[in-house]
């Protein structure tokens, strides 16, 4: 191998090594008890197993005939949090007449400051007619709407909802894809959480990584055997 080569190599696993140190995930849950954080106990809320795939488990919170429960449920142990993203699979299976509705919550300040991020199939109300609109909420004792996008989710079907907090900007992304932005959140740091109204969704995979990336998405051996695989199909 020539000294060009030997830099490349070297290089790579430099920045290998500093991608992973840099990189933090903060909060993991899959569902399939390997996570020592617990969510609230409460009659809303149960992990059960996938309709779409047996060997997975969900978490389902299912708010259709509640009037007694929160409504937003939050984790304890990360109220100092300031820049970070969170984001989940969620599939809606359940509505009522107004609802169908899910929403992830960051910066929580208190039970009732926070940012909602709410991608809705149906939300008859507040005076918004539409159906399939994603919805961003400063709420503060109201419930203002900071922001909004046109979406297309239908009944049982899963989506991927991202949601990041830089300073005061937040930015969304549906399915990979970032469709809202906010440059004006009210709030410095506060913990997270889900929410919902009247709707029943399965929920998967919530992480909440800081501003270094996600060390779940670290692969540094197979992206290092994958560089020194094309080094070799060069000498």
């Amino acid at each position: 191998m020539n000294i060009r080569k030997l830099c490349i190599v070297i290089v790579c696993v430099i920045l290998l090594l500093f991608e992973s140190a840099i990189a933090e995930t903060l909060f993991f849950d899959d569902f399939e008890g390997n996570t020592e954080h617990k969510w609230p106990d409460m009659p809303t809320l149960n992990v059960a197993e996938d309709p779409g795939d047996p060997d997975n488990s969900v978490l389902v919170f299912d708010t259709k005939n509640d009037n007694n429960n929160v409504d937003a449920l939050f984790l304890e142990g990360f109220e100092d949090l300031t820049d970070y993203t969170m984001r989940a699979k969620f599939n809606i299976v359940g509505e009522t007449a107004e609802f169908a509705a899910f929403g992830l919550i960051v910066r929580a300040q208190l039970a009732t400051e926070y940012m909602l991020i709410e991608p809705a199939r149906k939300r008859l109300c507040c005076g918004d007619p539409r159906e399939n609109v994603l919805n961003v909420f400063e709420r503060g004792g109201a419930w203002p709407i900071v922001a909004q996008a046109d979406i297309d989710i239908e009944l049982d079907e899963w989506h991927e909802l991202s949601v990041t907090v830089v300073d005061k900007k937040l930015t969304v992304s549906l399915d990979g894809k970032q469709i809202a932005e906010y440059g004006k959140v009210a709030y410095p740091k506060g913990g997270f959480g889900i929410r919902e109204w009247k709707s029943e969704t399965l929920i998967d995979d919530v992480e909440v990584f800081d501003k270094g990336g996600s060390s779940l998405e670290v692969e540094p051996h197979a992206k290092l055997t994958l560089t020194w695989g094309l080094l070799k199909s060069d000498l």
